[in-house]
């Protein structure tokens, strides 16, 4: 008897089998990171990605309270799936109890503004897939995974910051924390 093993994951951003594929309608897996404190009101970052056209999108913004920006983005795109990373907390050193409600977040992503929003204007078919705070590419593991992926064009002289390889849509982005770390939930 033959072993049976996985050799396909399909989710709603990802489906690009023509068998499978219902509509002409886009497949939008958008990865979303939130830093509440880059901006008044909020700064994103947005990898956007239609796995069935190839269609590749990088984005970095400040928004205001009502998060206009986000909601018109969300709007125009119609995402089938989102990918963010929980929350992270951690206890602050001068109160170590462990059922303490004095949690503070170190790491994460949604804001609570942002994920009420979230919820009104996506779909309920829209897959929520939540990374854990070990998965999905840091800022500088991005990075590096970039480089890899895209060696530098110059000689062998080339130094750590030679980036000449990566496309230029990207590259543009290097300066913006949150996209580059969406783009790295995207990759990984």
């Amino acid at each position: 008897m033959a072993d049976r093993e996985l050799n396909k994951v399909y989710t709603n951003g990802t489906l690009v089998d023509d068998e499978l594929l219902i509509d002409d309608q886009a497949g939008h897996c958008l990865s979303i990171r939130e830093d509440e404190e880059g901006g008044e009101y909020g700064s994103f970052g947005i990898s956007v990605l239609d796995s069935a056209t190839s269609e590749f999108n990088l984005c970095a913004f400040d928004d205001d309270v009502c998060r206009t920006k986000l909601e018109t983005l969300l709007r125009q795109l119609r995402p089938k799936e989102i990918v963010f990373t929980k929350v992270r907390y951690e206890l602050p050193a001068v109160y170590p109890n462990p059922c303490s409600s004095l949690l503070t977040s170190t790491q994460g992503n949604l804001s609570v503004a942002t994920t009420r929003l979230l919820k009104v204007i996506l779909p309920g078919t829209c897959l929520w897939t939540s990374l854990r705070d070990v998965e999905g590419f840091t800022y500088d593991k991005t990075l590096s995974e970039l480089k890899a992926l895209y060696p530098a064009r110059s000689g062998d002289d080339m130094d750590d910051d030679d980036y000449s390889g990566v496309p230029t849509a990207i590259r543009d982005m290097l300066g913006h924390k949150n996209a580059i770390e969406a783009l790295g939930s995207m990759m990984w």
